[in-house]
């Protein structure tokens, strides 16, 4: 009798425990909620997906999954509860429609059912890379160095209160050129820097010309104070549009026509040139 009250003793714990089992394993699963009013809008080279979250909605975060055909994988990017948006940044409209799957997660991890959508990019924006030129002192010269003042080599020294000056003490007639050996040859496009003394003398017109042999000289472009906003008060500097290549070059030369106060003579403090190369994104890949 005493092991008969026994045995049903031991089957009752048993029977007790599965409940207590069975009854955390219901609890543990939580199902949370969807998201409401999913929606897509693109910026160049961007996709912004939206929604809303519905109040005690039981989600910890928001999981959007897609395939990205840059990076050429599957991708998941999540958002916060509090967050009602993601960003899905280089995207390409040449790619044609992004596929995104959303659905929400809850604390205990179990998910929603999935949301799709679609959207197409729009495209990304042209970018521009510059590369500076790194000119040497023995890089530069002139027609016209000024023997008691403003050395050539003060232009690369990255200090706007030094400065380059050509000749006043002396005769030397003009016009007054500055010269650079940039030692690669320019095909595509460039951009050059300067910065003006910070006194008189600034050149308010000057032709750049371009050489492949520093024998042959042609016409790049003539820049002005008043066509190309070339700095003349006692601030500012100056950095040009990036400018395309009409004819290939590896030598450039500055001759200046005038200054900002009639004089022949003419100073700057710092200069640099750039090569420059335009990246189109939405380019067909390789």
């Amino acid at each position: 009798m005493k092991m008969r009250n026994t045995v049903k003793y031991f089957a009752g714990l048993l029977l007790f425990g599965a409940v207590l089992v069975t009854g955390c394993s219901e609890e543990d699963g939580i199902t949370p909620g969807e998201i409401t009013d999913l929606t897509a809008d693109t910026t160049p080279g961007c996709i912004t997906l939206h929604w809303n979250i519905p109040e005690e909605a039981n989600i910890r975060y928001v999981e959007v999954n897609y395939y990205d055909p840059l990076l050429k994988k599957d991708v998941m990017r999540t958002a916060s509860v509090y967050a009602n948006s993601v960003e899905i940044p280089d995207t390409r409209r040449k790619y044609g429609e992004y596929k995104f799957e959303v659905r929400t997660v809850s604390p205990t991890g179990d998910k929603s059912a999935v949301q799709a959508i679609t959207q197409v990019s729009e495209a990304a924006l042209t970018t521009y890379v510059d590369t500076p030129i790194a000119l040497r002192a023995t890089d530069l010269s002139t027609n016209a160095q000024e023997p008691s003042e403003g050395s050539i080599a003060n232009l690369l020294d990255g200090n706007t209160s030094t400065y380059f000056h050509t000749a006043w003490s002396v005769d030397m007639p003009g016009p007054h050129w500055l010269q650079a050996n940039l030692r690669q040859e320019i095909t595509e496009h460039y951009k050059f820097y300067f910065a003006p003394r910070n006194a008189s003398n600034r050149p308010t017109d000057f032709d750049l010309m371009g050489s492949t042999d520093g024998n042959d000289w042609f016409l790049i472009k003539n820049f002005t104070k008043e066509g190309d906003g070339l700095p003349v008060g006692s601030e500012g500097a100056y950095t040009s549009p990036v400018l395309d290549v009409d004819k290939p070059f590896s030598q450039i030369r500055i001759v200046v026509n005038e200054t900002s106060t009639g004089s022949v003579f003419w100073t700057m403090s710092e200069f640099k040139f750039y090569s420059v190369s335009i990246v189109d994104p939405e380019a067909a890949d390789e």
